[in-house]
């Protein structure tokens, strides 16, 4: 077993060529939006008049630029709320016109837009009574993102997020629990839409992930030296064994050492030719009478090398190679 590190590519890929982004609050209204002055404590419907509209997107900005990872890094991003736009009908996401998009980025010198066409949410309070008091504070949430290119006219990602989360407290009497504990709605609202933008930011920028690999090292006194090497970080040793051993006509042993090669290529970067030696080693087994046990770990990987394959080109489209 070897375990090493690897980049994962970000799931929503900006442009390498893009050098500025702008976060903008689209700052739509709709009629339904109304449910969320409303709350519930136990069964009880209660009503709150704040409008918590502004502080929520801005905290959701906060979350999102102060999570960007070294691979975003900019100058600055700037924060732009349109003016509020009552939207008559149903909850609809119609996308801004790209007139109104190239006159935002004109505006700060971005080149594209990360929109928060939407946010909601909603929480509801449960208090249960017994030698201490608990209050459970549950909150429901909705965000819809839309990320524009002006340049290439279309849009790079079109996104809900829907999810909850709650918090619990308690208290020794009820009264403490209600005034002094439960969080307030101002708060609920704040850190939750931190949390969105910060979720959201995950999104748009590659992560180091553990990984680890089996590789053979029996069967041949060449396979099981190399694990010596390997140890020292020298894979250069290997490689050249394990090339020899491919020539074998032992198509287990060559199997083998196909196997072992592959994954020798993929720490190196060299995709084609990991590829390349799986599909050897595959051939190999193919040849037996009957694939041993060990077949289901040349299966497992093939797959596992295919998902790295296509990571790495979404990681040059990233990085612009």
């Amino acid at each position: 077993m070897y375990s090493f590190q690897g980049l994962s590519a970000p799931e929503v890929v900006i442009p390498a060529d893009v050098k500025t982004i702008c976060f903008v609050d689209r700052n739509t209204s709709f009629k339904l939006d109304t449910v969320s002055q409303y709350y519930l404590l136990n069964n009880t419907v209660l009503k709150d008049t704040t409008d918590y509209t502004a502080s929520t997107a801005s905290n959701c900005y906060l979350g999102f630029i102060e999570n960007l990872s070294e691979y975003l890094l900019m100058d600055s991003i700037p924060f732009i709320r349109l003016d509020k736009k009552e939207m008559p009908g149903k909850r609809r996401y119609d996308p801004m016109k790209w007139e109104q998009v190239d006159s935002i980025c004109a505006s700060n010198g971005s080149d594209i837009l990360i929109c928060l066409e939407d946010i909601q949410l909603y929480n509801k309070y449960t208090i249960i009574e017994d030698v201490l008091h608990y209050g459970i504070t549950d909150v429901n949430y909705f965000a819809v993102w839309r990320i524009y290119d002006p340049l290439n006219k279309t849009h790079l990602n079109e996104k809900m997020q829907i999810d909850s989360l709650f918090t619990e407290v308690s208290a020794s009497s009820y009264n403490q629990l209600l005034i002094d504990k439960l969080p307030k709605r101002g708060e609920i609202f704040k850190d939750v839409s931190y949390q969105i933008g910060n979720q959201y930011a995950d999104l748009l920028a590659p992560k180091w992930i553990d990984i680890s690999r089996k590789y053979f090292a029996s069967g041949d006194d060449r396979l099981a030296i190399s694990k010596y090497y390997i140890n020292q970080e020298d894979w250069e040793t290997p490689i050249s064994l394990w090339t020899e051993i491919s020539n074998e006509d032992d198509n287990k042993l060559a199997g083998r050492a196909c196997f072992n090669l592959a994954v020798a290529y993929e720490l190196k970067g060299d995709f084609d030719q990991a590829n390349h030696w799986i599909r050897k080693s595959i051939f190999h087994y193919k040849k037996l009478k009957s694939l041993p046990s060990e077949f289901k770990l040349v299966e497992k990987y093939t797959l596992q090398l295919l998902e790295r394959t296509k990571n790495n080109k979404m990681l040059n489209l990233f990085f612009g190679e």
